[in-house]
């Protein structure tokens, strides 16, 4: 889903049903345009309502609504969603935590954009953390434990059946947090949790942009289930960083700075 050249567009799916409304961003913020039908925030009405903000904003930015750069003002969200603004604010706290958003002084929250060589750094220390979770995740595993993987390597296949990138995306991302757990490395688990999480969005903005056939993220993590099995620690960490590489090899090696520049690149 493509971004008016004008501003701000974006869609949010809440567990209760959605609202047609067309956001566009303009130097004195965010206004509804009158002229055309609107996707909106359904309001929160029920349950903790920091929670339910944070999982709404989450989801629209693993699904792309919400882009790289696209600023979230709390008034506005507030407003859309019918809340205050304090759970609104700690929902955008929670995000920063997680590394999906961004503060800065003077210009406010955005969705997190990160560059070329950001995105190479990340990666990076992905790799390493990921390999030492796998490797202490296989000296802990059970036969249950690889059912479950067999699961959710399952769910993965159906959202990629279903050509969901969304879904996909939210299935690759749980596979491999279930992988982290099972090391039982609490520390290490929320350490790769905070440092992927703005990394599956990106590559979810990659897929949905036709820069990753989806048919390949199901063949990509078989291996990594395969080296587990085999309990090799060398054999391992390198599935791990064949897999990483493999996801966004693309993008490192086009030279580009950001994911949009390369959808423009390839068109």
């Amino acid at each position: 889903m493509s971004c008016p050249k004008t501003g701000l567009f974006f869609r949010l799916t809440f567990i209760q049903g959605v609202l047609q409304n067309e956001v566009i961003d303009n130097d004195n913020g965010i206004h509804a345009s009158l002229s055309s039908m609107r996707k909106a925030f359904e309001p929160l009405k029920n349950g903790l309502i920091r929670d339910r903000v944070f999982e709404t904003l989450r989801s629209a930015i693993f699904a792309g609504d919400l882009r790289p750069g696209d600023p979230l003002r709390e008034m506005h969200l507030a407003k859309e969603l019918q809340v205050s603004q304090a759970p609104v604010r700690e929902a955008l706290l929670q995000l920063e935590q997680c590394g999906l958003v961004v503060r800065e002084a003077n210009v406010g929250t955005r969705v997190t954009k990160l560059s070329n060589e950001e995105l190479q750094e990340r990666l990076r220390v992905r790799i390493v953390l990921e390999g030492l979770a796998a490797v202490e995740a296989s000296s802990l595993m059970t036969k249950d434990d690889y059912r479950e993987l067999n699961d959710r390597l399952e769910k993965i296949s159906e959202a990629v059946a279903a050509n969901a990138y969304f879904e996909t995306a939210r299935a690759d991302l749980e596979f491999h947090r279930y992988v982290w757990r099972c090391s039982r490395n609490k520390t290490l688990y929320r350490t790769l949790d905070q440092l992927t999480a703005p990394l599956f969005a990106f590559v979810m903005l990659m897929r949905s942009s036709g820069l990753e056939d989806l048919r390949t993220v199901v063949r990509s993590h078989e291996p990594i289930v395969a080296a587990l099995r085999r309990k090799n620690p060398e054999v391992i960490c390198k599935a791990i960083r064949a897999h990483v590489e493999s996801s966004y090899g693309q993008f490192l090696t086009s030279g580009v700075q950001d994911i949009h520049a390369l959808a423009e690149a390839l068109r």
